[in-house]
């Protein structure tokens, strides 16, 4: 297995363009590499991006794979801009108790999806990795895949493992900015207008607006300060929240530019930053 890039040598590898990929608009996929390939892949690649996305009711207007296929979408775009190798997006993984019983969610145990997500790892780390961006696109998901990384990390010297989620890169105040969607809170919210934008920027022919009404936003709580809220069930809730008729392509590939300029700038300051320490 080849040794870790340092970090001058990753952050020129993210910058460059492979020779054999001049001109070409798609990212280098792992299921695309071939055996004899495979040895050296490691130091080929600034980094690997492992996508982790869900099966879940987002509202009658919205497809089951809502969160996969925005995550996927961004994925790639960030992953030829900064010659990352990306992995599959993982779709089988937990959904909150709240929208665990709709119809057409598949739900994971979360101990389940945190041994799951460190054995990904793992395996991307024995290909000779060193550097792991976990993009995540489901709320879900953060609490066991921070858990697998905070395993993962202690057993392999040497390795780096960012968890980010696209949907943090337009926090509430810039979407109020933005002035795109009506609502106090920037459009947020489980099958929402930012969301359903974000879904449309990929796959607009798999929303249908007309099978939805437009709700009342969802209530910030605390005044503006992040808390984490998990209910057995929501009574009448309808698996859905916010004004979706405001919800539109353009202004979903908006949105996603913003997000995915924000990771990019991100993996660049990470990559050139090599010495920083984990999480403050």
């Amino acid at each position: 297995m080849r040794a870790a890039l340092t970090a001058p040598a990753l952050l020129e590898s993210l910058r460059g363009e492979m020779p054999t990929r001049a001109n070409d608009q798609r990212p280098k996929r792992f299921e695309e590499v071939a055996g004899f390939e495979i040895d050296d892949i490691a130091s080929r690649y600034a980094l690997a991006i492992v996508p982790l996305g869900s099966l879940e009711f987002h509202g009658p207007h919205n497809p089951l794979g809502t969160d996969a296929i925005i995550i996927s979408g961004v994925a790639e775009r960030v992953a030829l801009r900064t010659n990352a190798l990306l992995f599959p997006t993982v779709k089988f993984t937990q959904c909150p108790a709240h929208t665990a019983h709709f119809r057409g969610t598949i739900n994971i145990r979360p101990e389940v999806m945190t041994m799951y997500f460190a054995d990904i790892l793992r395996n991307v780390l024995h290909l000779g990795f060193r550097r792991i961006l976990i993009l995540n696109g489901h709320d879900g998901n953060i609490g066991g895949g921070r858990g697998a990384i905070a395993q993962v990390a202690d057993e392999v010297d040497d390795s780096a493992l960012l968890f980010a989620s696209w949907w943090e890169f337009l926090p509430g105040e810039l979407m109020k900015s933005l002035r795109m969607f009506q609502q106090a809170n920037g459009g947020h919210g489980h099958g929402g207008p930012l969301e359903t934008s974000a879904v449309a920027a990929f796959r607009p022919e798999l929303i249908h607006l007309e099978k939805a009404r437009d709700l009342p936003e969802p209530p910030d709580l605390s005044g503006g300060a992040p808390y984490f809220l998990q209910k057995s069930t929501a009574t009448d809730w309808p698996g859905y929240s916010g004004h979706v008729s405001e919800a539109s392509a353009e202004k979903g590939r908006r949105l996603v530019k913003i997000s995915e300029d924000g990771i990019v700038k991100l993996i660049e300051n990470w990559l050139a930053h090599g010495e920083a320490p984990g999480s403050w």
